[in-house]
């Protein structure tokens, strides 16, 4: 079978929105799938696209929009060749899939790429959307585009049921071919990681953040708002930030602002989970906006309690007071309020860690690029009977 994948994620080489559909690409791949890749062209392919393009899967590279003269005129000269046509479109078509997955970074990205669009509308394909914002302004002619769009695919793909209530509420439809899917998760080989030293007046209670230093999206700057309440100056604790991206000069200059560069570090992003828990007590996950941030169910596997904003799959998974706390918001009250909680009851939080692994890995989806591939699968064959 020929199975596409159109990656529309645009602001960064990588995320966490590549893992669920670049995982379902390796596993067509393994069993023996033909598999083609259109995504956005960078100067370095991310380490996971050149594993797939190693192991045998074709690519387009998308070239990024640049609103200089020279690629505009370039990018016009080149449609005009081509009568209009996109180069995407051209090599879609001389591919010809039965199947096409894409994946949104957002959750109406599609709706931007017109032509994309326009030449799934022959095809039978699924489509993912990893975000959502909320509120959105959106006028009537929006809501029935969006709707139509959704209307379109064979499947629509949401990370948490939460997603799937606020995007439903803001259109004002059901959207009967949507469901809830599981991300597969960056897990060490063995866990949940032992815990580290309890905390006593000599030990700093470590705490950790796992997020790209996006702060729109991530919120660390609320958190450090939090951070900067006079309280936390009188207590024993160490912030920990894992990651890479835009905002990092940003979020140094705020440490300084708030006088934290005693109690805050910016580490680089660390592949490698294990090295992360087994110096940590506690995740917080600061997010203003996220569907499915993948690091709370990976640190409740791993053994750790979470504080977390109220965004996405948080109450699906987290259970206030039992495996963690829940701010009702991604704002410095809010978090501050959660912390309170949970600081005043450290001496629970490897019991509750203990609890959240038992909790969550009852629930977890063992192999979720595999059962997404059997249902590309099923929705090519039910295409291909219906022609």
């Amino acid at each position: 079978m020929r199975i596409a994948f159109v990656s529309l994620m645009y602001d960064a080489p990588w995320g966490g929105s590549e893992v669920l559909w670049s995982d379902v690409a390796a596993e067509a791949l393994a069993q023996g799938h033909e598999v083609l890749i259109c995504t956005h062209a960078w100067p370095e392919l991310a380490a996971p696209l050149k594993a797939l393009q190693r192991d045998g899967a074709q690519f387009y590279l998308r070239p990024r929009y640049d609103d200089s003269l020279a690629f505009r005129v370039k990018s016009r000269f080149k449609r005009v060749l081509n009568g209009g046509e996109l180069d995407e479109i051209r090599v879609l078509k001389k591919f010809a899939p039965d199947v096409v997955l894409v994946s949104q970074g957002g959750w109406n990205d599609l709706f931007y790429h017109a032509q994309v669009r326009a030449w799934l509308r022959q095809k039978p394909y699924s489509l993912i959307c990893h975000n959502y914002q909320d509120p959105v302004r959106l006028n009537e002619f929006q809501r029935e585009q969006f709707t139509t769009m959704f209307a379109e695919a064979q499947e629509v793909l949401m990370i948490s049921a939460n997603q799937l209530k606020t995007i439903r509420r803001q259109l004002a439809t059901e959207l009967p071919n949507a469901r809830v899917v599981q991300n597969p998760l960056n897990l060490p080989t063995s866990y949940p990681i032992a815990y580290p030293e309890a905390d006593t007046s000599e030990l700093t209670t470590q705490l950790a953040v796992v997020a790209s230093f996006d702060v729109d999206r991530k919120g660390q700057d609320v958190l450090l708002e939090a951070f900067s309440a006079e309280q936390w100056h009188r207590r024993n604790w160490h912030l920990n930030l894992y990651g890479h991206g835009p905002d990092r000069t940003y979020l140094e200059r705020l440490i300084r602002y708030y006088g934290l560069e005693e109690r805050v570090t910016l580490h680089g992003h660390v592949s490698d989970s294990s090295r992360i828990w087994a110096k940590n007590h506690l995740l917080v996950l600061p997010s203003r906006i996220e569907s499915g941030p993948m690091v709370l169910q990976e640190s409740l596997l791993c053994g750790r309690a979470v504080v977390a904003a109220d965004v996405g799959l948080v109450r699906m998974w987290l259970d206030e007071g039992e495996t963690g706390f829940i701010a009702d918001a991604s704002t410095a009250a809010s978090l501050n309020a959660a912390l309170e909680r949970a600081w005043a009851c450290r001496d629970k939080w490897q019991s509750m860690g203990h609890e959240g692994y038992e909790r969550t890995y009852q629930r977890l989806e063992n192999k979720p690029a595999a059962a997404l591939l059997n249902q590309l699968i099923e929705v090519a064959s039910r295409h291909s009977i219906a022609k």
